[in-house]
C-alpha cells in the first residue's frame, strides 16, 4: 500500500509538472505573439529587450485565468504584456490617477486609449482613478506598481512623500485577495546621490514601504540589473534610457 501511494504522488507530480510546463510555454507564445502584434505603442519595441517581459512575468507570478491590476499604468506597456500572459480567460485592471490627464498634455493617457481601440485588448479594463477610490475588495490575484513610486516618495513638494506611497500601497493590499503577490519595479537610487533630481529610489525604502504596509517579502531580483549604471545620473541620460540598473520586489499579503 506504502509503494502504491507513492507511486500515486509520483504520477500527480509528473501530470503537474506537465500541465505547468505547458501553461508556462502557451503563455510564453502569447507573449511573444504580443511583442509583434499591431497597434503597440511607437516606444515599446524599444523597451523590450531592457524589460525582458516574458521573465518579469515569471518572477512575479502571473499565470493564464488570473486577475491582475497595473497600478499607474502610464501609457499602458506593461498592461499590454498582462494581457497576453492571462490570456483571454483572466482580466487586467490598468489603472491611471487622474494627475495622468495633464501629465505631459495627457500624452500617456492617450496613448493607453489607442492600445484599446477596436478592442486590441479584449480582456483589459481601463479605469482613470485615484487609488484610494478603487472598486477593489480581495478580489485580484496580482498587483503590480512598475517604475513609479520613485516619484511619488520624492514628490514631497506636491505632499506625497511616504504617505503617498502608503496610500497606494495600502490601496493594493486591499483590492489583493489573501496571498496575493505585488510586484514593484523600479530605477535604483543610492545613498548620498540626488535620487530627486535622478527620478530613483534606494531598494532599502521600496522594502520599508512595503512592510509599512502589511506586506510580507519575498524576493527580490536583479533580473534588469545593469552594472555599469553608477546611479550618479539621471534615468534619462541618453546612455542609460531605457537601460538602468533597476530592482524587482515581489512581496505577499498574509493569507
Amino acid at each position: 500500500m506504502k509503494n502504491l501511494f507513492i507511486a500515486v504522488l509520483a504520477l500527480s507530480f509528473i501530470a503537474f509538472t506537465s500541465v505547468s510546463f505547458a501553461e508556462d510555454k502557451a503563455m510564453a507564445e502569447r507573449i511573444k505573439l504580443q511583442l509583434k502584434s499591431p497597434g503597440r505603442d511607437q516606444f515599446d519595441a524599444i523597451k523590450d529587450p531592457g524589460r525582458k517581459p516574458l521573465e518579469v512575468v515569471q518572477f512575479f507570478g502571473i499565470k493564464e485565468g488570473m486577475t491582475v491590476l497595473d497600478m499607474f499604468t502610464g501609457a499602458g506597456y506593461n498592461t499590454e504584456i498582462f494581457s497576453a500572459a492571462v490570456g483571454p480567460k483572466g482580466v487586467v485592471y490598468a489603472q491611471n490617477y487622474h494627475f495622468v490627464l495633464q501629465l505631459i498634455k495627457g500624452a500617456r493617457h492617450k496613448s493607453m486609449l489607442a492600445r484599446l481601440v477596436n478592442g486590441r485588448l479584449p480582456n483589459v479594463r481601463y479605469m482613470v482613478v485615484d487609488a484610494e477610490d478603487m472598486p477593489f475588495d480581495n478580489a485580484i490575484d496580482v498587483a503590480y506598481w512598475g517604475f513609479n513610486m520613485h516619484d511619488v516618495y520624492n514628490s514631497v513638494e506636491a505632499h506625497e512623500g511616504e504617505a503617498g506611497v502608503q496610500t497606494y500601497l495600502r490601496a493594493m493590499y486591499r483590492a489583493l485577495k489573501p496571498g496575493g503577490i505585488i510586484g514593484i519595479s523600479d530605477h535604483v537610487g543610492e545613498a548620498g546621490y540626488d535620487n530627486v533630481e535622478f527620478h530613483r529610489i534606494e531598494p532599502r525604502i521600496i522594502k520599508e514601504m512595503l512592510k509599512k504596509a502589511g506586506f510580507t517579502i519575498e524576493a527580490t531580483s536583479d533580473l534588469l540589473g545593469n552594472p555599469s549604471d553608477g546611479h550618479s545620473q539621471s534615468i534619462y541620460a541618453e546612455e542609460l534610457r531605457y537601460n538602468t540598473d533597476r530592482i524587482l520586489v515581489r512581496a505577499r499579503k498574509p493569507k
